[in-house]
Protein backbone atom coordinates (compact mmCIF):
# COMPACT_ATOMS: atom_id res chain seq x y z
CA UNK A 1 0.00 0.00 0.00
CA UNK A 2 1.35 3.40 -0.95
CA UNK A 3 1.01 6.17 1.62
CA UNK A 4 0.17 9.75 0.62
CA UNK A 5 2.73 12.20 2.04
CA UNK A 6 1.46 14.11 5.08
CA UNK A 7 1.90 17.53 3.46
CA UNK A 8 -0.26 16.44 0.48
CA UNK A 9 -3.02 15.17 2.76
CA UNK A 10 -2.90 18.43 4.75
CA UNK A 11 -3.03 20.57 1.60
CA UNK A 12 -5.97 18.57 0.26
CA UNK A 13 -7.81 18.92 3.57
CA UNK A 14 -7.26 22.69 3.62
CA UNK A 15 -8.63 23.06 0.08
CA UNK A 16 -11.67 20.91 0.85
CA UNK A 17 -12.41 22.64 4.13
CA UNK A 18 -12.11 26.07 2.56
CA UNK A 19 -14.89 25.22 0.08
CA UNK A 20 -17.24 23.43 2.46
CA UNK A 21 -19.88 25.72 3.86
CA UNK A 22 -18.92 28.61 1.59
CA UNK A 23 -22.18 29.66 -0.05
CA UNK A 24 -22.09 30.45 -3.74
CA UNK A 25 -23.90 33.69 -4.47
CA UNK A 26 -23.85 33.17 -8.19
CA UNK A 27 -27.25 34.50 -9.25
CA UNK A 28 -27.70 38.26 -9.23
CA UNK A 29 -31.15 39.86 -9.16
CA UNK A 30 -29.93 43.41 -9.78
CA UNK A 31 -32.08 45.20 -12.32
CA UNK A 32 -35.48 46.54 -13.26
CA UNK A 33 -38.51 44.28 -13.20
CA UNK A 34 -42.15 44.51 -14.32
CA UNK A 35 -45.08 42.45 -13.14
CA UNK A 36 -48.03 42.46 -10.82
CA UNK A 37 -49.23 41.68 -7.35
CA UNK A 38 -52.56 40.85 -5.75
CA UNK A 39 -53.46 41.07 -2.08
CA UNK A 40 -56.21 39.73 0.14
CA UNK A 41 -56.75 41.00 3.62
CA UNK A 42 -58.97 41.61 6.59
CA UNK A 43 -59.63 44.89 8.41
CA UNK A 44 -62.91 43.87 10.03
CA UNK A 45 -64.19 42.87 6.61
CA UNK A 46 -62.44 41.06 3.78
CA UNK A 47 -60.80 43.17 1.07
CA UNK A 48 -58.70 42.71 -2.06
CA UNK A 49 -56.24 44.93 -3.89
CA UNK A 50 -53.07 44.96 -5.92
CA UNK A 51 -51.34 46.44 -8.93
CA UNK A 52 -51.43 44.87 -12.41
CA UNK A 53 -48.67 47.19 -13.70
CA UNK A 54 -46.19 46.99 -10.86
CA UNK A 55 -42.46 47.72 -10.98
CA UNK A 56 -39.70 46.21 -8.88
CA UNK A 57 -36.12 47.50 -8.68
CA UNK A 58 -33.35 45.50 -7.02
CA UNK A 59 -29.73 46.16 -6.17
CA UNK A 60 -27.89 43.04 -5.01
CA UNK A 61 -24.46 43.01 -3.40
CA UNK A 62 -23.23 39.51 -2.58
CA UNK A 63 -26.22 37.86 -0.98
CA UNK A 64 -27.76 41.13 0.28
CA UNK A 65 -30.74 42.64 -1.54
CA UNK A 66 -32.18 46.15 -1.41
CA UNK A 67 -35.50 46.39 -3.25
CA UNK A 68 -38.31 48.82 -3.91
CA UNK A 69 -41.75 48.02 -5.30
CA UNK A 70 -43.57 50.69 -7.28
CA UNK A 71 -40.92 53.31 -6.59
CA UNK A 72 -42.46 55.44 -9.36
CA UNK A 73 -45.82 55.27 -7.58
CA UNK A 74 -45.03 56.11 -3.94
CA UNK A 75 -47.44 55.18 -1.23
CA UNK A 76 -48.22 57.76 1.47
CA UNK A 77 -45.21 56.59 3.51
CA UNK A 78 -42.77 57.01 0.59
CA UNK A 79 -42.91 53.65 -1.19
CA UNK A 80 -42.55 49.94 -0.50
CA UNK A 81 -38.91 49.43 0.51
CA UNK A 82 -37.28 46.14 1.47
CA UNK A 83 -34.03 44.50 2.54
CA UNK A 84 -33.39 40.84 1.96
CA UNK A 85 -31.06 37.94 1.34
CA UNK A 86 -30.45 35.66 -1.63
CA UNK A 87 -30.25 31.93 -0.94
CA UNK A 88 -28.80 30.01 -3.91
CA UNK A 89 -30.07 26.56 -4.80
CA UNK A 90 -27.32 24.05 -3.96
CA UNK A 91 -27.81 22.19 -7.25
CA UNK A 92 -28.07 25.25 -9.54
CA UNK A 93 -26.65 28.23 -7.61
CA UNK A 94 -26.01 30.27 -10.75
CA UNK A 95 -29.64 30.19 -11.92
CA UNK A 96 -32.02 29.23 -9.11
CA UNK A 97 -32.71 30.04 -5.51
CA UNK A 98 -34.96 31.71 -3.02
CA UNK A 99 -35.06 35.04 -1.25
CA UNK A 100 -36.30 36.28 2.06
CA UNK A 101 -37.33 39.91 1.97
CA UNK A 102 -38.31 42.10 4.92
CA UNK A 103 -40.20 45.37 4.69
CA UNK A 104 -38.14 48.28 6.00
CA UNK A 105 -40.73 48.89 8.70
CA UNK A 106 -40.65 45.30 9.96
CA UNK A 107 -39.85 45.18 13.64
CA UNK A 108 -40.23 42.70 16.45
CA UNK A 109 -43.61 44.16 17.38
CA UNK A 110 -46.87 44.65 15.56
CA UNK A 111 -47.10 47.83 13.53
CA UNK A 112 -48.17 51.00 15.29
CA UNK A 113 -48.97 54.48 14.05
CA UNK A 114 -45.28 55.34 14.44
CA UNK A 115 -44.10 52.35 12.39
CA UNK A 116 -46.82 52.08 9.75
CA UNK A 117 -46.59 48.52 8.51
CA UNK A 118 -44.68 45.28 8.42
CA UNK A 119 -44.24 42.72 5.66
CA UNK A 120 -42.26 39.51 5.26
CA UNK A 121 -41.80 37.76 1.88
CA UNK A 122 -40.52 34.42 0.73
CA UNK A 123 -39.83 34.14 -2.96
CA UNK A 124 -38.38 31.89 -5.61
CA UNK A 125 -36.14 33.18 -8.36
CA UNK A 126 -34.86 31.81 -11.65
CA UNK A 127 -32.27 33.49 -13.83
CA UNK A 128 -30.68 32.63 -17.15
CA UNK A 129 -26.91 33.06 -17.08
CA UNK A 130 -25.55 35.61 -19.51
CA UNK A 131 -28.90 37.35 -20.11
CA UNK A 132 -31.30 39.67 -18.34
CA UNK A 133 -34.02 36.98 -18.34
CA UNK A 134 -35.19 36.16 -14.83
CA UNK A 135 -38.40 35.57 -12.86
CA UNK A 136 -39.28 36.50 -9.30
CA UNK A 137 -42.34 35.03 -7.55
CA UNK A 138 -43.13 35.51 -3.90
CA UNK A 139 -45.79 35.42 -1.24
CA UNK A 140 -45.94 37.79 1.71
CA UNK A 141 -47.75 38.31 4.96
CA UNK A 142 -48.40 41.90 6.00
CA UNK A 143 -49.89 43.85 8.86
CA UNK A 144 -50.35 47.58 9.24
CA UNK A 145 -51.73 50.21 11.52
CA UNK A 146 -55.16 50.64 9.93
CA UNK A 147 -55.34 47.86 11.48
CA UNK A 148 -55.41 45.16 8.87
CA UNK A 149 -53.66 41.92 8.00
CA UNK A 150 -53.30 40.05 4.76
CA UNK A 151 -51.27 38.22 2.17
CA UNK A 152 -49.93 39.25 -1.23
CA UNK A 153 -48.68 37.30 -4.22
CA UNK A 154 -46.02 38.90 -6.43
CA UNK A 155 -44.89 37.93 -9.93
CA UNK A 156 -42.21 39.81 -11.93
CA UNK A 157 -39.97 39.41 -14.98
CA UNK A 158 -36.69 41.27 -15.26
CA UNK A 159 -36.42 43.70 -18.20
CA UNK A 160 -32.74 44.69 -17.76
CA UNK A 161 -29.77 44.26 -15.45
CA UNK A 162 -29.02 47.97 -15.00
CA UNK A 163 -28.29 48.71 -11.35
CA UNK A 164 -31.03 51.07 -10.14
CA UNK A 165 -28.93 52.01 -7.09
CA UNK A 166 -31.51 51.02 -4.49
CA UNK A 167 -30.30 51.97 -1.00
CA UNK A 168 -30.67 49.56 1.88
CA UNK A 169 -33.22 50.35 4.55
CA UNK A 170 -31.98 52.74 7.20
Amino acid sequence: MRLVPTFLRAATAIVLLSTIGTPAYAFDLTGNWVGKYTCKGFDGTKFTGGNKTSTLVITQTGNTIAANIDAAFPAPDGDFRYNGFAIPDSKSPDTKGEVVILGCHLANTAASAAVGDGELMRGSVKTKAGTFKATFKSTSIFQDDFPDVGTCKYSYKRVDTNDPGVAACP
